[in-house]
């Protein structure tokens, strides 16, 4: 299967968005899912959806004020709303199973990395015949090589929605008291390490980081492994590579932040919680959280690039979601990809861009004084020239090889393993779900 942007976005395709910176119930599926019928597909009658999606205190209120404003424009559509999973990977097995029993999501909200799964197994609908259709997608309004993250072999099976990039969010008044400078943040982990000592010795319950590493799809490893120059698989996708050297020094730089004493063995949720409480100076995650991240913090919050080795390369995993449309009726099928091309266009995206993190993927959606007066969200739009694909495991284990990786990663910073054995563990039993 050939991915697009498997390497990277190139340079030239980005200038228009450099540019901008600077300046589940109810539907029959089958295993082989076909193009839906673009004719039949265009009554007016009355038709209902299913929508899932994942991670409500990000995208609930969301998809009630984008719906809302689809459904005055779309009378003859109605969207249910499932309740929201917990992550990706969830919503990934809800979705598997419920097409076992007919009753998946019309249109569900996967991670970017969970995509290719339902197009290996036939169960995403091919959208090439809506997409050559509609000129929405030539009249320059979309970015192609966001857009392009939902394209497999040339055909077009799902649509971006949301797409982020791991950032670096930091405590301006703890840098401060610890004299380090909140306009020329730390650029590589050396120096990350050394400025998280200077705020861990601030004492009582400060901490100096939390490195995000427990975000779904093995995401934070990802981004090291890549700073790294390295790869999860070989360009052949035959033989695992993360087992290799840097995939083992990645995992070394993660156990590094606890062994230096700057980071403590948290959960996700102890280390959100610790950051927007005030008491941690670095919190390395997704450029998603931004919005909840500001409203909650009780401190001035500032952001920076992802840091690099030093002397190394800046290659960062594109972070986010698509909507991958499973269906057999052509009715249902032209309805979700309605709402799915209304949340990518300049309305649904200017509410998914306000209320979160994540990078626009309309050119309308907003506009230069937008960055201007939320000069946080810059950081992000700073990162594309270094965005690469969010690597997925082809066949049927990707879920499974995902759950290995974070196994051996909480084994490497809990010290239960070290990171060599955790990581040519892990890489074993990967090359074996591959096969």
């Amino acid at each position: 299967m050939t991915l697009p942007l498997a390497k990277t976005f190139t340079r030239g395709a980005l200038a228009t968005l450099m540019l901008l910176a600077v300046g589940c119930s109810g539907t029959t599926t089958s295993e082989n899912t076909a193009s839906p019928d673009t004719a039949a597909a265009d009554s007016q009658e009355p038709v209902t959806i299913t929508l899932a999606y994942p991670y409500g205190d990000l995208f609930t209120d969301v998809h009630r004020e984008t719906i809302e404003k689809f459904e005055a424009e779309n009378p003859n559509i109605n969207i249910d709303l499932q309740a929201p999973l917990a992550n990706y990977e969830e919503l990934a097995q809800r979705t598997l199973v419920g097409i076992t029993q007919r009753q998946a999501p019309t249109i569900s909200f996967q991670g970017i990395n969970q995509v290719r799964q339902f197009v290996d197994a036939g169960h995403a609908s091919d959208l090439s015949e809506f997409v050559v259709a509609d000129s929405r997608w030539t009249d320059g309004g979309l970015y192609e090589n966001m857009m392009a993250l939902g394209e497999f072999d040339g055909k077009q099976y799902a649509i971006p929605f949301a797409v982020s990039t791991p950032i670096m969010y930091y405590n301006v008044e703890l840098f401060e008291q610890a004299g380090l400078d909140p306009e020329n943040p730390p650029q590589t982990w050396p120096e990350v390490i050394e400025a998280a000592k200077k705020v861990q010795v601030l004492g009582g319950d400060i901490t100096g980081m939390w490195y995000d590493y427990l975000i779904t799809g093995n995401w934070a490893y990802q981004a090291l492994v890549y700073s790294k120059g390295s790869s999860m698989m070989d360009d052949s996708e035959s033989n695992i590579t993360f087992g290799g050297e840097t995939g083992i020094e990645a995992a070394q730089l993660l156990r590094s932040f606890v062994d230096e004493g700057v980071m403590q063995d948290w959960s996700r949720e102890q280390g959100i919680e610790s950051f927007v409480s005030g008491k941690v100076g670095f919190y390395f995650s997704s450029t998603s959280s931004l919005a909840n991240l500001q409203e909650k913090s009780n401190f001035t919050l500032k952001t920076a690039l992802f840091p690099t080795d030093e002397g190394g390369e800046r290659r960062l995993p594109t972070g986010g979601n698509a909507a991958v449309i499973i269906t057999d009726d052509p009715a249902e099928a032209k309805a979700a990809y309605e709402y799915a091309m209304f949340a990518a266009g300049p309305i649904g995206n200017n509410i998914m861009v306000n209320r979160t993190g994540y990078m626009p993927m309309h050119k309308a959606a907003v506009d230069e004084a937008f960055y201007e007066a939320n000069p946080n969200y810059q950081a992000s739009i700073d990162q594309i020239p270094y965005i690469f694909r969010w690597y997925s495991f082809p066949g049927e284990n990707n879920l499974k090889i995902i759950d290995t990786i974070k196994e051996s990663l909480q084994a490497v910073v809990s010290g239960q393993e070290t990171p060599e054995a955790a990581i040519t563990k892990a890489a074993d039993q990967a090359q074996d779900l591959v096969k």
